[in-house]
């Protein structure tokens, strides 16, 4: 058992039970964010990679790329690695930020909860949001998707996962028709479940992760 799957102070136990629960988020994040990258090497953890691919072929070069709940800043690298972005990233963990601010690929990082809305971007100010194993943690996912919604120009795109294990008991079929029959958005694509972190015995074939695309409407 990894240090990341231990009990600690936070009273998060484990990446699998998860918490929808801020403060005990934070703590989780802080206090794993020195080893987080290592051990996601190790559980052989391919998801930004994955969402990148799907992503990046839909942005313009230069576009404006928000990345909320960045972490250590591994979705970031990844968009980097195939173009030319202007990335800024959100996130509740100090300790990570400060990591994702040595990867160089971040115009700018801000420390802040992604439950507590609205978050702080203007109207209209990016052409993509994405959000990379985040929404385990969200409990109100729709709020938080209306939001980015305002903060996405129209015609951009939002793109996130969400575990397939959570995938019907979070109402995420649901969520995504609602905001389509409201006019926020079209969905472009939701993935097959695919692997998450096979390298993880708490996450083997019962727990994968389904990638959905979305497009901002005017």
């Amino acid at each position: 058992m990894s240090g990341a799957e231990k009990e600690d102070k936070s009273g998060l136990v484990s990446l699998r039970v998860g918490s929808t629960d801020s403060g005990v988020v934070e703590d989780y994040y802080d206090s794993w964010a020195a080893s987080y990258d290592e051990t996601l090497k190790d559980w052989c953890y391919a998801t930004p990679s994955d969402a990148a691919d799907l992503l990046v072929p839909l942005l313009p070069t230069g576009a404006k790329v928000l990345d909320v709940g960045c972490g250590t800043g591994g979705m970031g690298g990844e968009l980097a690695r195939r173009g030319q972005f202007n990335i800024d990233g959100f996130d509740i963990s100090t300790a990570s930020l400060a990591l994702a601010a040595e990867r160089g690929c971040y115009r700018a990082l801000t420390q802040c909860d992604l439950q507590k809305l609205p978050l702080p971007a203007a109207d209209n100010s990016y052409e993509a949001a994405v959000s990379v194993g985040v929404l385990t943690y969200i409990e109100d996912g729709a709020a938080l998707m209306r939001d980015l919604c305002r903060i996405v120009r129209p015609d951009g795109m939002i793109a996130f996962t969400m575990r397939s294990d959570l995938w019907a008991v979070r109402r995420y079929p649901k969520l995504l028709k609602d905001l389509a029959a409201a006019g926020l958005w079209s969905v472009h694509h939701i993935s097959a479940p695919l692997p998450y972190l096979p390298g993880n015995e708490d996450f083997q074939e019962d727990i994968k992760v389904i990638h959905t695309l979305c497009r901002v409407l005017g």
